[in-house]
């Protein structure tokens, strides 16, 4: 009789090792695992096998602002452990910006990203969504402080070429397009 609670426990034992090790991935997701503290490899989105001992999902850390219905600005942070490979949409707070005729106007800017290193938005920067949105504030007063008022508002799609170029060749060595 005593073995049979030792064998109860140790059951319960390995049942429980095994569905922590069990990983379940949705498409268009994936899944960084560290082997000890280091990077060991990516998962595509199926079932997978870790080892819970040795290896751990990759808690991702990410901060950004966002308005409230008022407009104030909040930051908002999550801790996630999935990937979301599909186009993110990023509304930035309003924003003041001066033209070249020093006329100041206030810009609502939307971004469109989309991960395509998973192993690169991690390890390459440290907070992704605030680092696209302090990369895209700063060229968007570049570019139209270049502008006069009159060429901001009619020279809609020559700013979005320009704010994108400048963009790509930024956040490509952080897997993000």
């Amino acid at each position: 009789m005593p073995y049979l609670y030792v064998v109860i426990v140790f059951a319960i034992l390995i049942i429980s090792i095994i569905s922590k090790g069990l990983i379940v991935v949705r498409q268009a997701q994936v899944v960084i695992v560290e082997r000890l503290g280091r990077y060991y490899r990516t998962l595509d989105s199926g079932i997978h096998i870790i080892i819970p001992i040795f290896d751990k999902t990759r808690p991702i850390h990410w901060r950004y602002n966002k308005s409230d219905f008022r407009g104030n600005v909040v930051v908002v942070s999550k801790i996630e452990d999935r990937i979301d490979l599909r186009e993110n949409v990023y509304d930035f707070p309003r924003q003041n910006v001066i033209t070249s005729d020093n006329v100041s106007i206030n810009i609502n800017a939307l971004l469109y990203f989309q991960i395509t290193d998973p192993y690169k938005a991690v390890y390459e920067i440290g907070n992704l969504p605030e680092a696209i949105e302090k990369l895209t504030q700063t060229s968007l007063r570049n570019v139209i402080g270049e502008l006069q008022l009159d060429r901001t508002l009619i020279s809609r799609d020559t700013i979005n070429a320009k704010l994108r170029d400048i963009l790509d060749e930024a956040t490509d060595k952080w897997g993000v397009k």
